[in-house]
């Protein structure tokens, strides 16, 4: 017995206590539908009408969530904005003591809503999403209207330090149809606990400004605006990866050009192949970077001047080989005095190229060839001539020497005219010729030290030139600090938000 009243103690507990909280929510939901029969049915209330009588004071705030995109061309920022509206609506209030209520969600279709407009809007179709997004009415007549919504203004975007570019852009709003006798903008505090979206663009800093602008001349009337300003930095890390770094490693392969030997026939291959590489990654490059009419991007100019010290390297490659290998002919010219004075003498030591070596050959060859230069013949035929020609000191009356004298001299003449001097005319010819191959075969090699000197030279020169062109980026850092100081402000306005519960008493008791 003792065990069965207990059991039935505990069910009749139980149902006392569903039964209670079945009161308690029906009395709830029969409070929520007699305040809204109260608020919005029974009496008269007009959504086009100002709530508060003489100037309604509307707290508001901009929260960026993420950039869509941004259209260069078109000077058009696509934003995914949310924004937050605050006022009082005295009309709306009623005594949460009585209805055990403080807050509702209502539609917009039954509070009056500020008629928000985007000023510098770029976008033909006047949006309708706010319309799908109820607010909070709380007690006291504070009403809260939160939409979400895409937005298209119109922002001077300028590419000229692109991919470390910085954006300055506002969103200006007001109200459509009421000036500042009926609406007053002021700045709501900000929302904690919200982050920006990071995509391509990262949200640096935002400020508001409000002012009262004069929209129009017709009646004198000034407008209450509202400046959200934002300034967008983009992520410059994709474009560093994907297209600066290997468009400059591909670029800094040309110094590998003139470091090949010229008798090895691949430094002009070599370059033209890095040169047509750069021709297809410029081409893929042109998706990437924005269109712009009025500015030319500095990752444009960054490419553009390493295709033209490629282009370059390729022109004074061909001019290096043609110094090294001069055309076979007959003559060779001299390297010029100015030449030798500034390459061969002055340069040569700072391009670690000596031709100590090259002066030390040239000296003994010199030397061998004076060593082994023939004796003329005119000096044999001297010699011999002063014997035949001796005439003795005491004249004889011998004829018979007198006649020997002339058949020697006779025989003499007979040798020279048919022996000798062919012989001498053919001798000079081939000294000539073997004097003239040894002294091309000196030009050629003074022609190919120049080469080499020229092919060091340039190697120095574009390895001091290609570094210098990232200072572009390095001068675009330092103008996109400065003007990021001049943009930033320093004004602070108040942050308040509505406050309706020491203004007003409650309508509905």
């Amino acid at each position: 017995m003792t065990n069965s009243t207990d059991l039935l103690n505990i069910l009749r507990g139980l149902f006392l206590i569903l039964l209670y909280i079945n009161i308690q929510i029906l009395h709830v939901s029969t409070n929520e539908i007699e305040l809204r029969r109260l608020l919005f049915h029974k009496r008269a209330y007009d959504q086009n009408v100002c709530p508060e009588a003489g100037v309604t004071k509307v707290h508001t705030n901009l929260i960026l969530l993420q950039i869509e995109s941004v259209n260069e061309k078109a000077q058009v920022v696509t934003s995914n904005i949310q924004l937050t509206c605050a006022w009082c609506d005295p009309y709306m209030s009623w005594n949460a003591s009585r209805f055990n209520i403080t807050e509702l969600s209502v539609g917009s279709g039954y509070l009056w809503t500020p008629d928000v407009v985007v000023v510098n809007s770029a976008d033909g179709k006047y949006s309708r999403n706010r319309d799908n997004y109820a607010l909070i009415l709380r007690h006291d007549g504070y009403v809260r209207f939160m939409f979400q919504d895409l937005w298209k203004t119109i922002c001077k975007v300028r590419s000229t330090y692109f991919p470390f570019d910085q954006q300055h852009c506002t969103i200006i709003i007001r109200s459509g149809s009421h000036d500042t006798q009926s609406i007053k903008f002021i700045q709501r505090r900000p929302i904690q606990g919200r982050s920006f979206i990071r995509g391509e663009w990262e949200l640096v800093h935002s400020y508001t400004e409000i002012t009262d602008e004069r929209v129009s001349d017709f009646g004198q009337v000034d407008y209450s605006l509202v400046r959200f300003s934002l300034i967008l930095k983009r992520n410059h890390l994709y474009y560093l990866i994907k297209i600066i770094l290997p468009f400059t490693l591909v670029s800094f392969v040309t110094l590998f050009t003139f470091l090949l030997p010229p008798q090895s026939g691949e430094k002009l291959t070599l370059n033209v192949t890095i040169l047509l590489s750069l021709v297809i990654y410029l081409q893929l490059l042109s998706e990437y970077i924005p269109k712009s009419d009025d500015e030319t991007p500095i990752l444009t100019l960054f490419c553009n001047a390493n295709f033209l010290l490629v282009f370059l390297s390729c022109i004074m490659t061909v001019y290096v080989l043609y110094l090294y290998h001069r055309p076979s002919t007959s003559h060779i010219a001299c390297v010029p005095t100015y030449m030798k004075r500034i390459l061969l003498d002055r340069l040569s030591p700072f391009v670690y190229c000596s031709i100590n070596k090259y002066r030390k050959k040239k000296s003994l060859s010199k030397r061998k060839t004076k060593e082994n230069r023939p004796r003329r013949l005119s000096s044999m035929e001297k010699n011999t001539y002063r014997i035949f020609s001796i005439t003795p000191p005491v004249v004889t009356s011998n004829q018979q020497a007198v006649e020997i004298l002339q058949c020697l001299q006779q025989i003499k003449t007979y040798i020279r005219k048919q022996w000798l001097l062919p012989l001498q005319l053919h001798n000079e010819y081939d000294m000539e010729n073997n004097f003239l191959k040894i002294d091309n075969q000196q030009r050629l090699h003074e022609w190919q030290l120049v080469a080499l000197l020229l092919d060091r030279l340039f190697f120095i020169v574009f390895t001091i030139a290609m570094p210098c062109t990232a200072l572009l980026f390095v001068s675009a850092h330092w103008s996109i600090a400065n003007d990021f100081r001049s943009n930033l402000t320093t004004t602070k306005l108040p942050t308040i938000d509505a406050k309706c519960n020491l203004l007003y008493k409650p309508m509905i008791t």
